[in-house]
């Protein structure tokens, strides 16, 4: 496969299509995150995407052709998810890369949207972790105005300081590949899991306690799926308290990558938490000295896929 540019330009005035792939969604902060959007750009969505199916946003066919439609419409500039949950994964045997190489718009999202992060990712194009419409109506000026930054800037330099676990003497670089740690896990032996060799993994997750947290790792280590990374990038792990036994989070991942031979940074602002720093996925990073650096891209520069 041939290598892909940078991805299709949105500035003041793009198209932006909102999705609703994964679960259902409140219908207030959408409204708010909505109106906030459309003070910048011209924001469309179909009338159905307020469909409830339990805990979907509508079945698998009409969020399948909802997101297919925004992906190949030739007025649309990027894509946005209304909210996460759950159902991308169910999505992902009817997306053909090829369609989403040939459009070349990012997509916008966190959480259940790794899955489809991981598509992006397979077919060459970038897309940004992010917070969704449903976040964005009660974001931060702060929040919101790097969320745009990212949107219409996806080549410019960027740079955290952040804590290794695992210092190294020699810088490594990658594409930024990942995301939410059990959706990762979920698609250990599908055919829609990301190749991680060569790249950059960031991870986070919520609600998980810390064994639920040891038992994704121990099979993506088992499955090989951890082989071969230049470095993991760890954010915000939530609401995974120790249990009876006393073991943390922390303390799980100092056990699975205290020794790895690759850079481990943790402490990255991204997950599940209010201020959600959006991640420029697939673009080319560098970890040296506890930071983590995106490198600068003009706009002819080519992505690895």
């Amino acid at each position: 496969m041939t290598r892909k540019p940078l991805p299709r330009p949105v500035q003041p005035g793009s198209r932006l299509a909102v999705v609703a792939p994964a679960g259902p969604f409140d219908e207030e902060a959408f409204r708010a995150g909505l109106a906030w959007l459309g003070e910048r750009y011209e924001v469309v969505h179909r009338p159905d995407i307020f469909a409830k199916t339990g805990y979907l946003a509508g079945d698998d066919a009409r969020r399948l052709g909802e997101l297919l439609d925004a992906v190949a419409d030739p007025s649309v500039d990027a894509v946005v998810c209304a909210r996460g949950g759950f159902g991308a994964t169910r999505l992902l045997p009817g997306i053909d890369p090829a369609l989403v190489r040939e459009a070349n718009k990012m997509i916008v999202g966190f959480s259940d949207i790794t899955a489809l992060h991981s598509v992006w990712a397979r077919a060459g194009v970038r897309s940004i972790h992010a917070p969704m419409v449903a976040a964005l109506g009660c974001a931060s000026d702060t929040l919101r105005e790097r969320w745009i930054d990212t949107l219409e800037h996806p080549g410019i330099a960027r740079s955290w300081d952040l804590c290794p676990l695992n210092p190294k003497p020699r810088p490594v670089s990658g594409l930024l590949a990942g995301g939410n740690l059990a959706v990762l896990g979920a698609l250990v032996g599908t055919p829609f899991a990301p190749r991680l060799e060569g790249r950059i993994l960031f991870i986070e997750d919520v609600g998980e306690r810390p064994y639920r947290i040891d038992r994704i790792l121990t099979t993506m280590k088992q499955a090989g799926g951890l082989q071969g990374l230049a470095g993991l990038v760890v954010g915000a792990f939530t609401e995974g308290d120790p249990g009876p036994d006393g073991v943390s989070i922390e303390e799980v991942l100092t056990d699975h990558f205290g020794d790895a031979p690759f850079p481990v940074l943790t402490g990255f602002p991204a997950g599940h938490i209010a201020e959600n720093e959006p991640i420029p996925l697939g673009a080319e990073a560098v970890i040296e000295d506890g930071r983590l650096d995106i490198r600068p891209a003009s706009p002819d520069a080519d992505l690895l896929t």
